[in-house]
């Protein structure tokens, strides 16, 4: 089997990565056509304030650094972002807890506080204690000062000041001191808006399980769904396969066939090898799940492969979760439930922008410090890499077995090139994750189905496997594009979930206690 691997010129991490959000999935149009639209994003709303001290530092100077933080952080707002903030900053405690309470009445789910000076200490108090009673997420904001004359705002020290109380009053917190108008202050800013927003819209919305349980033995795909509601705020709904298959029922056999065609008949297929039955079964079987999760406006969906699909309806559902990734509503395999958050949460906190995919890690090579990314055929068809073609295949695991009693559909590919981010969120209890980026690179398709080879970026790709083996973590593992990495350990940080640590790099080690606060 030989899908065509053309060498192309060398492009940025970035633009591939733009390139592939430009991009629309083979059959997506035509799906999109068919099925609900997809809801519509809430409006997050983000709190700015500024404090200072009038009395002992200039306050002309504090309220033009505050109105120029206030068009800092609107310039990094996505489209569903609302602001709350005052035209100037405050002094008083009195005056803090007022416009707290103000905005949190508004639906304020995330605090920027702007040091534009000095504070006095009871300021600070206040500020601590309310947020021990509403849990709203802080970051702190310094930089700092002109020089070569009397201080004007002493920032830092008042940030010190800041969160040197809210420290001792346990209060979790992020900071930030940068310079105004630089290109990482906007990076900061713009992660925590966005991780922020991230949780609020996950808040009470749910996830889709279909086939209602894991696949047989596969019990790191299970969650505890308190966790789960616990770290995330998500709620699990459990769907039988047939409940599913039957929705399907809405769709005209003729519209279900001329996406059919559509598919089999794209410049980029290049090999098929799927009986009529099972294609036709297939794309009625995407429709179907992506009608029902958007009807649901379920965030994501954990799709029960087999056995049922095997035994009970003669396809294979790797493709058709596919042609659902297309339309961005994010799939895992195997009702993986800790991909299947880990998928969310790349989705929520990037925009749609990390296109996440599942994989098992299939192959360490130490002499090129590579690992390879593998899974069945069910990857988004936006992640085909340019250049390359796509086959439409039976399952190639049940090929092993018996290649005349396999099922399809699935489509084979190379996974695009590209800046990655690799995470997973452990079982039972989605409260750990490990992490880590890297690059997929040129190789051939060492196996059938969906395949990308990771170099990895700041650890080396048998410390990855040796912290895995060691401590006997989950084995799928998700690929979402950019190097996001950062912006998940910050979603971390306020759900309360533990980012683990790398051992040294081996090939051969002992399981090591993981020392988990479930």
């Amino acid at each position: 089997m030989a899908t065509d691997i053309l060498e192309q010129p060398v492009i940025n991490s970035i633009d591939l990565n733009l390139d592939i959000l430009q991009r629309k999935g083979v059959v997506a149009e035509e799906m999109e056509k068919l099925i609900c639209k997809a809801p519509i994003k809430q409006d997050v709303k983000i709190g700015l304030i500024g404090i200072g001290f009038e009395l002992h530092f200039d306050w002309e100077k504090a309220k033009q650094s505050y109105t120029q933080a206030i068009e800092q952080t609107k310039s990094v707002f996505g489209s569903n972002n609302q602001l709350l903030a005052l035209k100037e900053p405050l002094q008083t405690k009195k005056e803090l807890l007022k416009v707290l309470n103000n905005f949190n009445a508004e639906g304020m789910s995330g605090l920027i506080i702007y040091q534009a000076s000095y504070i006095a200490g009871d300021l600070a108090l206040a500020l601590g204690n309310w947020l021990r009673e509403n849990k709203i997420p802080l970051l702190s904001w310094s930089h700092g000062e002109v020089t070569g004359g009397r201080l004007t705002a002493n920032r830092l020290c008042g940030q010190n000041f800041l969160l040197n109380i809210l420290n001792s009053l346990e209060v979790k917190y992020s900071w930030v001191l940068n310079a105004p108008k630089t290109k990482q202050l906007d990076t900061i800013l713009d992660r925590f808006i966005r991780v922020v927003s991230a949780k609020k819209r996950m808040q009470h919305a749910n996830m889709l399980m279909i086939g209602g349980m894991r696949v047989p033995g596969f019990y790191d795909c299970e969650l505890n769904e308190i966790s789960i509601a616990k770290h995330f705020g998500l709620g699990v709904d459990r769907v039988d396969i047939e409940t599913v298959w039957k929705h399907g029922d809405k769709f005209k056999k003729e519209d279900i066939n001329n996406i059919v065609q559509k598919l089999i008949n794209s410049k980029d297929c290049k090999f098929l090898k799927v009986s009529e039955r099972e294609l036709y079964l297939s794309v009625r079987f995407s429709l179907a799940i992506a009608d029902y999760a958007r009807q649901g406006e379920y965030l994501a969906v954990a799709l029960k492969n087999w056995p049922e699909l095997f035994d009970n309806y003669q396809i294979a559902g790797d493709g058709a979760g596919a042609l659902v990734q297309d339309l961005g509503i994010p799939v895992a395999d195997e009702s993986d439930m800790g991909g299947l958050l880990t998928m969310i949460t790349m989705n929520e906190i990037s925009n749609g922008e990390a296109l996440p995919t599942l994989t098992d890690l299939s192959i360490l090579n130490t002499d090129e410090n590579k690992l390879g990314m593998w899974h069945c055929g069910g990857s988004a068809t936006k992640l085909l890499r340019k250049g390359t073609s796509f086959e439409i295949r039976n399952h190639s695991v049940l090929d092993n077995y018996d290649e005349e009693q396999s099922y399809g559909m699935l489509l084979e590919f190379l996974l695009e090139k590209g800046a990655i981010t690799i995470a997973k969120y452990q079982y039972p209890h989605a409260s750990s994750m490990l992490s880590f980026e890297g690059e997929i690179v040129n190789s051939p398709l060492r196996f059938r189905g969906a395949y990308g080879e990771v170099s990895p970026k700041n650890v080396q790709a048998s410390a990855i496997v040796g912290t895995i083996l060691s401590k006997g973590l989950d084995h799928h593992w998700i690929i979402g594009r950019g190097h996001i990495q950062e912006d998940l350990q910050e979603f971390n940080h306020w759900s309360n979930i533990k980012d683990l640590d790398f051992v040294k790099a081996a090939t051969t080690g002992r399981s090591i206690q993981k020392n988990l606060n479930y």
